[in-house]
């Protein structure tokens, strides 16, 4: 082992730097990076996938045991990570904030429960989205695309080499717009008919005013905002599938290509 620095080795500074790539991007799986998974794990993790993945890595040539470039290497890798988890991100927020949009018209917003996973206050219906994206993320080998997309990451941009292309704020502002696309094409189906129910409870209000819609329309919006959903989940798990495989690698792409 060539030593070039007193404090840093060069093999263990492009371990560290690979562990930060890898572990940063982790942070944004579901499951993996709550705060109900120790942080002792998470290393572990990370250190396991970087020792796998450098071997089919090509070499380094940056002196990293040199304390100074060894720095600026480190937070470039931690962008790179933050930015092909910030794909990951895209995708499992565009679930969450559909559940939100059908929690808020279904009423469920009015009760919320502490979600530790989240570490935030939820409502049940984003505990059952996020938890079925999950599922079917790792049902349908979605962790394995990912760690794909991290070897290929090691191919097209060097350990210590990531630097910002120039229309980094456009994609991730269309990486944005996709996340509200995204969130409409999931919870529209329920948020379009509990609109239409509260049109419809509307006109009732104005043909019968001694009625209280309120109490009367409450469990209206539940028992069709579930009936929906219930009819509607085989298209969702359809949907759901496509967005946490292929979505998934092509947000990775789109954001990791940002750092160039």
């Amino acid at each position: 082992m060539t030593i070039a620095s007193p404090l840093i080795p060069q093999s263990i500074a492009v371990l560290l730097l690979a562990m930060t790539r890898i572990g940063t991007t982790l942070m944004f799986i579901p499951g993996l990076g709550g705060r109900t998974v120790p942080t002792p794990l998470k290393v572990l993790a990370a250190g396991v996938l970087a020792l796998v993945l450098l071997p089919f890595t090509p070499p380094v040539t940056q002196p990293l045991s040199d304390p100074a470039h060894f720095t600026v290497a480190l937070a470039r890798e931690f962008l790179l990570g933050l930015l092909m988890g910030f794909g990951i991100a895209v995708v499992f927020g565009a679930i969450e904030m559909a559940a939100s949009l059908a929690g808020v018209q279904i009423g469920l917003n009015l009760g919320p429960i502490f979600d530790p996973a989240l570490n935030a206050q939820a409502t049940p219906l984003n505990t059952y989205y996020l938890v079925t994206a999950a599922l079917v993320f790792f049902g349908t080998n979605g962790h394995h695309l990912v760690l794909l997309a991290l070897h290929r990451s090691f191919q097209s941009v060097p350990i210590g080499g990531a630097t910002l292309a120039g229309d980094a704020g456009s994609t991730i502002t269309a990486l944005a717009s996709l996340m509200f696309a995204d969130a409409l094409r999931i919870g529209l189906p329920v948020a379009g008919t509990l609109l239409a129910v509260d049109a419809a409870l509307g006109v009732l209000n104005r043909m019968v005013p001694q009625m209280n819609v309120f109490f009367v329309g409450l469990p209206v919006k539940v028992l069709a905002g579930f009936g929906v959903l219930l009819l509607t989940m085989p298209f969702l798990l359809r949907l759901l599938s496509t967005m946490v495989t292929s979505g998934i690698v092509e947000a990775i792409g789109r954001a990791g290509g940002v750092a160039r």
